[in-house]
C-alpha cells in the first residue's frame, strides 16, 4: 500500500494489541500476523505500543525489540505511529531517539503519569525537553490525552501553548478522554492540529468538524466496517450514517468489559487460538462468566473475525 506522508496522517488507525506468551514475553509470530491482517483489512495505519498494546507494562528494551520487528517487516514511517511516552523523561527520550533511528518519526506521547496535577509550565517543560533532546526536525509529536488512566488532562490551553511554541513538531492529538466538548474545543482553537478521537463512536462527528479519523482499540477486531464508514463519509453520507450506527452498537457492547481483555478474548475465540489469552499483570484475562455474554452479543450482529 502507498504510505501517506507523516505530516498528513488520517483515516482509521489501530492501536495494535500485544500478544504475549505464557511466560509473559512478547509473541513475535502472533504480533506480526495480526499486524499484517489489520493492514489487509484496510486500516490506514498502526499505533505500536498504545494503551491497547499494554505499552506501560513493557520495558524500554522490549519496546525497542518489537519496533525492530515492525521495521524488518517493511512498514514505513507513514504507516506507523510509535507510542514513546513513559513516566520518566529519560525513558521517553530514549524511545523517541530509537524510533527516529529506525525511521519512524510519528510519536504518540503520554504526559508523565506518576505525579498528578502538574502545572501547565511543568508539562510544557516536559515536552520541550523531549523535543530538544531528541533534536530531530522530522519528529512529529501526537499529544496523548487519556486522563482516566494518566491522571493528567492535556487541555486546550496547553495544546495551544505547545503548538505555538513548536508548530512543526506538535502536530497531532489523540483524545481518549471521551469528552466530545474537549475534542471540539481543541480543534476550534488549533484548527490545523491532526485530531484523532480514541473511539469510532466519534468518527463521523469528528470528520464533520475537520478531524483526521480515529485511533480505536476496537479496530483490532472490527477494522473493515470502521474503514467503510470513514471511506463513505463524503461520497455516501446516508450509508456512512448506517455504518456509524453499526459500529456504535459493536463498540458499546465490547466496552462493557475491560477493553483489552475483551479484544484478546474475541481474537482467541474467533481464531481458535489460545495463545491470545495472556495479558501482562496487573491486567487479567476476561472473566469466564463474561465470555458467553460477550460472544452472544457480538454474534447477534453477524460479527466474524475474518482471516
Amino acid at each position: 500500500m502507498q504510505a501517506i506522508t507523516s505530516s498528513h496522517l488520517k483515516g482509521i488507525w489501530a492501536p495494535v494489541l500485544s500478544p504475549i506468551t505464557s511466560e509473559l514475553s512478547l509473541d513475535r509470530t502472533r504480533f506480526l500476523f495480526h499486524l499484517n491482517w489489520l493492514f489487509d483489512q484496510g486500516i490506514d495505519g498502526a499505533v505500536i505500543f498504545g494503551t491497547n498494546g499494554e505499552a506501560t507494562s513493557f520495558s524500554v528494551t522490549e519496546r525497542k525489540e518489537l519496533l525492530a520487528w515492525v521495521r524488518d517487516e517493511g512498514y514505513t514511517n507513514g504507516q506507523i505511529i510509535v507510542g514513546t511516552g513513559c513516566s520518566a523523561l529519560a525513558d521517553t527520550v530514549d524511545l523517541c531517539c530509537h524510533a527516529t533511528s529506525q525511521g519512524y518519526y510519528n510519536h504518540l506521547i503520554l504526559p508523565p503519569f506518576y505525579y498528578k496535577k502538574p502545572t501547565q509550565q511543568g508539562l510544557i517543560d516536559y515536552y520541550t525537553e523531549i523535543i530538544q533532546r531528541t533534536n530531530d526536525s522530522r519528529v512529529q509529536i501526537y499529544l496523548y490525552n487519556f486522563p482516566q488512566l494518566s491522571g493528567i488532562h492535556l487541555n486546550a490551553d496547553l495544546v495551544v501553548a505547545l503548538h505555538e511554541k513548536y508548530p512543526e513538531v506538535i502536530r497531532g492529538y489523540k483524545d481518549s478522554s471521551g469528552d466530545w466538548n474537549n475534542t471540539k474545543e481543541i480543534l476550534a482553537k488549533c484548527p490545523d492540529i491532526i485530531m484523532f478521537p480514541g473511539s469510532e463512536i466519534y468518527l463521523t462527528k469528528v470528520l464533520g468538524i475537520g478531524g483526521a479519523g480515529v485511533i480505536s482499540g476496537t479496530a483490532n477486531v472490527n477494522p473493515s466496517k470502521i474503514k467503510q464508514a470513514y471511506s463513505l463519509f463524503k461520497t455516501d453520507p446516508v450509508k456512512a450514517a448506517e455504518l456509524q450506527n453499526d459500529i456504535d452498537i459493536f463498540r458499546t457492547i465490547v466496552e462493557r468489559y475491560p477493553l483489552i481483555a475483551a479484544l484478546k478474548a474475541l481474537i482467541q475465540h474467533y481464531r481458535q487460538d489460545d495463545g491470545w489469552q495472556h495479558l501482562r499483570p496487573p491486567l487479567t484475562a476476561l472473566a469466564p462468566d463474561n465470555w458467553d455474554t460477550l460472544f452472544s452479543a457480538v454474534e447477534d450482529l453477524n460479527f466474524t473475525l475474518k482471516d
